[in-house]
């Protein structure tokens, strides 16, 4: 398995631009430094695993072997209707709601529902499915890129979303929805409003698996 693997090398992002204490922002920067391990791991390792379910089983592994590596005090676990919350590990509490979320998607030629649709990445986190993430103003979406490119993918995904701003759709779509760069923290950045009206911060993850 992907998760117990030694660790390589990667690029890391380094700290100095934030308080020691906020633990969203460290939680974005172990993700922005473990992706490119594991897209590395996985694509070495010419895994049979396609199915998004199946990769993000994987990369939970991964993340909480790197986690704990790193004696970092927080944990991932799966979640119905997204694919990890993220907790923090000590002190133990029972029913402790999580401190983050992330949403992981593929895209390829076949799957497109990064954005919109019953099974939706950005649209279920607008709705509040299952009420999941409501007191939240922070998670993440993962993006397992199957075809084609990022610059591609950007262009699309933002098409789509011009789209929807011209329909008349039952949750209101406006320019924040949009992908902008983000060179920092992640690949792209996004602001949602949500059925409560209040905003959530996305930021995007995105790995090329063969």
């Amino acid at each position: 398995m992907i998760g117990n693997q030694p660790h390589n090398h990667s690029v890391q992002v380094n700290e100095f631009s934030f308080e020691k204490n906020q633990t969203v922002n460290r939680i974005l920067i172990f993700i922005k430094n473990a992706l490119p391990e594991f897209e590395s791991l996985f694509n070495a390792a010419d895994s049979i695993f396609r199915l998004e379910d199946d990769i993000s089983k994987e990369l939970l592994r991964f993340f909480n072997d790197k986690s704990r590596s790193k004696n970092l005090l927080f944990q991932f676990n799966e979640k119905k209707g997204v694919d990890f919350t993220v907790f923090l590990a000590h002190p133990f509490i029972i029913g402790v709601p999580p401190i983050f979320m992330v949403e992981a998607k593929r895209l390829s030629n076949k799957h497109r529902d990064y954005v919109s649709g019953r099974t939706g990445g950005i649209e279920r986190i607008k709705r509040e499915q299952e009420e999941f993430g409501t007191h939240l103003s922070t998670g993440a979406m993962i993006a397992y890129i199957q075809d084609h490119d990022v610059e591609y993918w950007e262009d699309r995904i933002n098409t789509w979303i011009d789209n929807l701003i011209a329909k008349d759709t039952d949750i209101e779509w406006d320019l924040e929805d949009k992908l902008v760069a983000n060179n920092e923290l992640s690949n792209y950045t996004s602001v949602h409003k949500r059925i409560s009206k209040d905003k959530i911060t996305l930021f995007h993850y995105w790995i090329a698996l063969n």
